[in-house]
């Protein structure tokens, strides 16, 4: 979030959920991190499964 800040962006959030059913993970999940940023107007959301 800290480089993300010094290059201009304003994250809205991160996030890592079970990739199975989106809930809270528990211990050994697979998982998916979400995220959403803006730079200026522009707001990327994207997503990718770890």
């Amino acid at each position: 979030m800290r480089v993300l800040r010094e290059r201009g962006w304003e994250s809205d959030y991160m996030t890592a959920r079970s990739r199975a059913n989106l809930q809270a993970p528990a211990a050994g999940d697979a998982l998916v991190v979400s995220g959403a940023a803006r730079l200026g107007p522009t707001r990327l959301i994207d997503n990718l499964e770890i």
